[in-house]
């Protein structure tokens, strides 16, 4: 990671902008203070063990704020990450997203601004330390414009203009995404929809001009929305045409359901597209613990991504516990070369209220990682396992005591590694 300090609120006229709007609304803000002592933090199971203590600063703002013209929401956290004996460089750095809509569904001109920071991995086969992170910021502008031509149907012409950074100083996978879209929406029922569409996106690399191509697509969409079960279908085919290179299609889909009953919640999804290494999934938050590259790889390159998620949660079992489990796997086919990535993501998570100002969790997930075609990496599963204990004061202020251990196993015994930590961290929330 960089280590110069690069906050989007410094940055982002944006974020300001979404600050102003959201305040009228509803607007929080937290802060807290952690302290952690770790008797792996390197991770390995080459060198001797350190043991290491960690302070970590934090501060949040969230919020969100709609009227007649614009909606807005902001949802970012900083972070100031401190190593006692210097085992890392101490790093500052932020995570989260902000958005600003002008315009309604209904009226005929419309604006999305978007800006979103994540942490990512540095490659699929590095320990998760955070000097083996990287921040990949991208910001986004969609003009839209929408025309009614009868009582249930529309006609819109949307364009974008996004632009993807890494903060480090090896920015090659920096790249910007432009084009447009254009479709009809029909409004079957009060509860069901079609549309018809077809996108044009050029892709460029700021320092690879022989790695640009373009990506066109054509899609179908049926949506239906029920007081219990809500699902999206969505199919298609997109064709990716290279500066150098022969043209390449895939079938496309996105499909979705959610089911709820009040007492569980169910929700799947699966998904296959083409991407490429610089803009992965565009920072979609993945749950859990354990950080992902998003597809991010040395070398430039398209990808043939296919997902599949599932998560349930429920209270079913009593009125203060909530269970929730979850698993999602991505495949990537990288197209350029003979290289195909897997990992499985298991998660659960069970909270019981102590009472109404203090609960205790525990944390389980799991990544298996396999991929064939590259002979530097190996295959791993690491397992995370985390217990907390929350008190929350009536004047804003929280206390937790956590403990958690890390253990990764992998083809290549020098790899592995345990990692047990033990913390406690003051928080409050304005």
């Amino acid at each position: 990671m960089h280590s110069q300090k690069r906050f989007p609120v410094i940055q982002l006229p944006l974020l300001l902008l979404a600050i102003n709007q959201a305040h009228a609304n509803q607007l929080e803000a937290n802060v807290s203070a952690r302290t952690l002592l770790s008797d792996n933090t390197k991770k390995t199971s080459i060198e001797e063990p350190i043991e290491e203590r960690q302070d970590i600063y934090q501060v949040g703002l969230k919020g969100n704020h709609s009227n007649w013209l614009v909606e807005a929401n902001v949802d970012y956290q900083l972070y100031a990450h401190k190593f006692a004996e210097h085992s890392q460089p101490d790093e500052e750095y932020a995570d989260g997203g902000a958005t600003l809509i002008f315009g309604k569904e209904q009226d005929p001109l419309g604006l999305e601004l978007s800006h979103t920071r994540r942490m990512l991995l540095q490659s699929p086969s590095d320990v998760v330390l955070l000097e083996n992170l990287q921040e990949r910021e991208i910001i986004s502008a969609q003009p839209i414009l929408r025309k009614r031509i009868s009582g249930a149907d529309w006609i819109y012409v949307r364009g974008r203009a996004e632009n993807v950074r890494f903060l480090t100083d090896d920015n090659n996978q920096d790249s910007n995404r432009n084009g447009g879209s254009f479709g009809w929406a029909h409004a079957i029922s009060k509860t069901s929809a079609l549309n018809l569409g077809a996108q044009y996106t050029d892709v460029s690399f700021d320092q690879s001009p022989t790695s640009d191509y373009s990506l066109s697509s054509v899609n179908l969409a049926y949506t239906k929305k029920l007081r219990r079960l809500d699902y999206v279908i969505d199919i298609g085919y997109n064709e990716t045409k290279p500066e150098v290179g022969e043209k390449q299609g895939a079938p496309t889909y996105n499909i979705s359901v959610g089911y709820d009953t009040g007492l569980y919640l169910l929700e799947a999804h699966a998904e296959r597209l083409i991407t490429d290494t610089s803009f992965g999934s565009g920072n979609v938050i993945r749950p859990g613990q354990i950080p992902g590259t998003d597809g991010f790889a040395p070398d430039l390159g398209k990808i043939d991504r296919r997902t599949f998620g599932l998560d349930f949660s429920t209270k079913v079992f009593c009125s203060r516990c909530t269970l929730t489990l979850g698993a999602s796997l991505t495949d990537d086919d990288y197209l350029e070369r003979e290289k195909e990535l897997r990992s499985i993501y298991y998660r659960s998570k069970f909270v019981y209220a102590l009472s109404t100002a203090s609960s205790i969790s525990l944390q389980l997930d799991r990544i298996d990682y396999e991929q064939e075609g590259d002979q530097f990496n190996t295959d791993y599963k690491t397992d995370y396992l985390a217990l907390e204990y929350v008190h929350r004061f009536v004047n804003g202020f929280d206390i937790k005591l956590f403990g958690r251990t890390e253990q990764r196993k992998a083809d290549e015994p020098e790899t592995n590694y345990k990692e047990n930590i033990v913390g406690i961290g003051l928080g409050f929330v304005f």
